[in-house]
């Protein structure tokens, strides 16, 4: 036989659970229709680049320039899944690598001009989608939401410990 905590009943654990499959249930379709956002924003800065590249570009772009292990940390990505991101970015001459002042076998990232052009073109687009998605929402629920995915997110760092952020 099963114990139950203090105060808890098989009805109650069955709603709990339901609700944290529902919870699932549903950040994974928010988790896929941010990657059709993310999909989109990489195909208008070029119709060859892949979601990963824009993530990266978008890194860059917060931090001004980053290490190209520093980047792969913040996305959570293997430094070789960076490597060939990066070699089609400079292909495309949306991103230039300098070596580290600091650590000469370090690569540093930095936009181009052209890189930075076609992601300030695409910027505004994420901020009015981002907007659009939530304007409708009361400022009370705005900041409620965001202390409870900033919560889940703490609860998933215990999991998969730290990511460096920009």
């Amino acid at each position: 036989m099963t114990s139950q905590p203090t105060g808890s009943s098989p009805a109650s654990d069955d709603r709990h659970a339901s609700a944290i499959l529902a919870v699932e249930d549903s950040i994974s379709t928010l988790s896929r229709k941010l990657h059709l956002i993310v999909r989109n924003a990489a195909t208008a800065v070029d119709p060859s680049l892949q979601p990963v590249s824009y993530r990266l570009l978008r890194t860059i772009q917060r931090c001004g320039s980053v290490q190209a292990s520093v980047a792969a940390d913040m996305l959570a990505i293997d430094r070789s899944v960076v490597s060939r991101q990066v070699r089609q970015l400079e292909e495309l001459g949306l991103v230039e690598t300098r070596t580290d002042p600091d650590d000469g076998r370090a690569r540093i990232l930095v936009l181009t001009e052209e890189g930075a052009s076609r992601m300030r073109s695409v910027n505004p687009t994420n901020r009015t989608i981002m907007h659009g998605l939530l304007s409708s929402w009361p400022a009370e629920e705005l900041e409620s939401f965001a202390a409870q995915v900033e919560r889940l997110n703490d609860a998933a760092e215990i999991a998969t410990g730290p990511v460096p952020q920009p």
